[in-house]
């Protein structure tokens, strides 16, 4: 049977792979990814499930699932423009069909997504951390942007439902989990600066949500992060949803790091498992 080795949760801003490139290694967002992608490979996982959002570039609002699986060969990106190389990597089919089978066994009607690209939510977290994508992925979409969005009760009902489809996956392999997205963030909308594109319009429920992650108080987040509340969180605050299902697999543990970067809505965060 699979086993589930670890967790990271991280942001996927799309300038990041630009800024590094242009700041280098030692900028503060390098050393955080780097950080990261550390303790990725220590954890030597052999597949990659990673909790992602899409920002109307492999869905529409004529078609957007609020869950979906990605199931085929291989998938490519980023399909958004984001300013990074484009790359290709492998899909893993078996854990992705077995996962989306147990899944509706309990009661999650989630879509099927085959011959499909992924934006910069997918690709900037893997740029930073297995930029070879020697790694295989199962990407699980969850409707972060486009109201009305999931509870943060089903995400986390979800992580759940897939950390036990992976331990009960008959391949001896192992697998880590990534949450990628922000916790307060608006972009285009009314709650940014003048003259900006972005801004962090709620930098204290960003400090609040790491110090419940910090302290493992899993249970408060979910219960706090009503669609009312990450709403107010900007725009983009539903992308906190992908590291609420992340933390359905972790359940409440602490993590073994936890860094902030409190101006941009956002954290780092690894476990252990």
């Amino acid at each position: 049977m699979a086993e589930t080795v670890a967790a990271f949760g991280v942001p996927h801003t799309p300038n990041f792979p630009a800024l590094v490139a242009k700041a280098g290694p030692d900028c503060e967002t390098a050393k955080l990814y780097a950080e990261i992608a550390k303790r990725l490979r220590a954890a030597e996982p052999d597949v990659l499930v990673i909790y992602t959002d899409d920002h109307f570039n492999t869905f529409f609002l004529d078609n957007f699932p609020t869950f979906a699986i990605g199931i085929a060969d291989a998938t490519s990106g980023p399909n958004d423009q984001t300013p990074m190389p484009s790359y290709r990597v492998a899909v893993q089919e078996s854990l992705a069909t077995h996962m989306r089978a147990k899944g509706i066994a309990d009661g999650f009607d989630l879509s099927l997504v085959q011959d499909f690209d992924v934006d910069h939510a997918t690709m900037v977290p893997l740029h930073f951390l297995t930029p070879d994508m020697k790694i295989p992925i199962v990407p699980v979409f969850i409707n972060a942007l486009a109201p009305p969005l999931p509870s943060s009760q089903r995400c986390y009902a979800l992580g759940k439902s897939v950390g036990e489809a992976i331990r009960s996956w008959p391949e001896s392999k192992r697998v880590a989990v990534i949450g990628s997205g922000s916790f307060s963030l608006e972009i285009g909308g009314p709650s940014i600066p003048p003259g900006e594109r972005a801004g962090t319009p709620d930098p204290e429920w960003g400090k609040r949500v790491q110090d419940h992650l910090e302290h493992a108080r899993v249970g408060e987040l979910v219960e706090e992060a009503t669609s009312a509340r990450l709403a107010r969180a900007g725009n983009i605050g539903g992308e906190l949803l992908d590291w609420i299902a992340m933390l359905g697999v972790v359940g409440d543990r602490k993590p073994v790091f936890i860094a902030p970067q409190i101006g941009h809505g956002h954290a780092y965060a690894a476990w252990r498992l």
